[in-house]
């Protein structure tokens, strides 16, 4: 009987860990494939930093980014939410939903949620580089259907990296597009302390 009620505590604390933890495996598996695919661009024109933690204005004292390129033609930043099913929304909502089967959730526009991150990368590197263009965009790596309106900058992981290519006017000479790379290098936060806040501050 002790040994019964032992496997049931178990058996529900396991539980509960899978679902607390599910989430954040699930995107950091679409975070890894949208990575996979931002590698395949010209190394020789564009430079890939992923999981960024940048200091911050907004609500919490950082942002998280997921994924930055850095190019000759302009400064991608990259939110990535690994949501399957159909996704539905516009530009100008501030929520959007997501549809499985009869399940319906709705979650914060992430045009919105990554604006934040735009001005942090802004703030860090117009004071050196005026000209710099910041480009926002959203991947939706697992979605069965994409019905988004009012905007290009969302779509499946190929349809980012074949927004990026699109854009061929260059802004930066090749020592420029270093600094800026090396100065996000530089700024990112990689305490692990410092990351356990973060999260924290987001779950709140």
């Amino acid at each position: 009987m002790k040994f019964s009620i032992i496997l049931i505590i178990i058996t529900v604390a396991v539980l509960f860990f899978i679902k607390r933890r599910l989430p954040y495996w699930i995107g950091r598996r679409g975070e890894k494939f949208v990575t996979k695919k931002l590698l395949e661009l010209d190394p020789g024109h564009y430079k890939v930093l992923n999981d960024l933690l940048l200091p911050s204005n907004g609500n919490l004292s950082t942002t998280q980014i997921d994924h930055v390129v850095v190019s000759n033609y302009g400064i991608f930043c990259i939110e990535t939410k690994a949501y399957q099913g159909w996704i539905l929304g516009s530009a100008d909502q501030e929520y959007w939903t997501q549809i499985i089967f009869r399940y319906k959730k709705r979650f914060y526009n992430p045009l919105r949620q990554n604006y934040a991150h735009v001005k942090a990368i802004e703030k860090l590197v117009k004071s050196k580089h005026p000209k710099a263009q910041i480009f926002s965009l959203v991947a939706f790596p697992d979605a069965d259907k994409l019905k988004i309106s009012g905007t290009d900058s969302v779509g499946y992981a190929r349809d980012v990296v074949n927004k990026i290519k699109s854009l061929t006017s260059s802004i930066f000479f090749d020592t420029e597009k270093d600094d800026i790379y090396e100065m996000l290098m530089k700024a990112n936060i990689v305490d692990k302390e410092a990351r356990k806040l973060h999260n924290k501050g987001v779950r709140e």
